[in-house]
């Protein structure tokens, strides 16, 4: 039976926004689901991609993570020139982290080797401290 609204049933109208309202809610579940992750989370991905890139030699990478403060005042190949070398870390391992509202410490992990040591893992421990700012968490290099 036709109508005057287009053609369409009542129940087809309803059926297609129903629908429709499924899909958005779906689509905005997923993202506030990412959105909703703790802090914690948040920090130690940026941490792991931090390292990710810190190892792999990626240190134009490795800059983007750092404070809008140090990048104002450090320029990439000064970053370069302090941390540029890729480190032979291995084995990383989160320790802790520790947030607050705007700050937060990881402490991981790692083992490296000496030429003087050879197929000696040697272990060292790291801090970091990721600061909360424009929606982002950054890391604070001082």
């Amino acid at each position: 039976m036709k109508n005057l609204m287009g053609g369409k049933s009542l129940s087809n109208r309803l059926a297609r926004f129903f629908w429709a309202g499924a899909v958005v809610a779906l689509v905005s579940g997923c993202a506030i689901s990412s959105l909703g992750a703790s802090a914690e989370d948040r920090v130690v991905a940026r941490s792991g991609d931090f390292w990710a890139a810190r190892t792999s030699g990626d240190y134009q990478k490795a800059y983007s993570f750092t404070t809008k403060g140090y990048r104002l005042v450090n320029d990439v190949e000064k970053y370069r020139l302090q941390y540029g070398a890729a480190p032979m870390l291995k084995n990383a391992r989160l320790v802790s982290v520790e947030c607050e509202p705007e700050r937060c410490e990881v402490v991981k992990e790692f083992s490296t080797s000496s030429v003087f040591m050879r197929g000696t893992p040697i272990p060292i421990s790291l801090s970091e401290i990721w600061l909360y700012q424009d929606g982002q968490w950054w890391l604070h290099i001082q």
